[in-house]
């Protein structure tokens, strides 16, 4: 599967979680996945686990029903690791970054012109803050 097998339009991850993952994990191999609240079933943490040999980091839904089932999620029901967590927000303004600076689509049709479009597109967000960062040396 690749990204061309996705739906079109607004859609929850979930139904492809485990495809994307092991894709994720094909390209490259992390120690830990950390996925929102929207993630949160044995299923999941079963797969990150056992499958992909690496840590999950998913926040526990709370429901009307205290009892949390399964045994990851009990695990992070009793330590989860908010720090850890939060460093997650750092990534998600990125990309909402880039969706305000350069749009929330794509120009390109073809898939590799696709692919030349992110790329250039984060080249110039990081080149732009480099040159933010020299300016505050300069001038502090």
């Amino acid at each position: 599967m690749d990204l061309r097998d996705l739906d079109v339009g607004p859609v929850h991850d979930i139904p492809h979680a485990e495809k994307l993952l092991f894709q994720c994990h094909q390209t490259r191999k992390s120690d830990i996945y950390v996925l929102d609240k929207g993630y949160d079933s044995e299923d999941i943490h079963r797969l990150i686990r056992d499958d992909l040999k690496a840590y999950s980091l998913i926040p526990v839904r709370t429901r009307k029903r205290k009892r949390i089932y399964g045994v990851y999620r009990r695990e992070l029901a009793r330590s989860f690791d908010q720090a850890r967590y939060h460093r997650r927000n750092l990534v998600e303004t990125v990309f909402s970054v880039l969706k305000r600076r350069f749009g929330e689509s794509l120009k390109a049709r073809k898939f590799q012109s696709q692919i030349k479009e992110l790329k250039i597109k984060l080249m110039l967000y990081n080149i732009s803050k480099i040159i933010l960062a020299i300016f505050i040396w300069i001038y502090s």
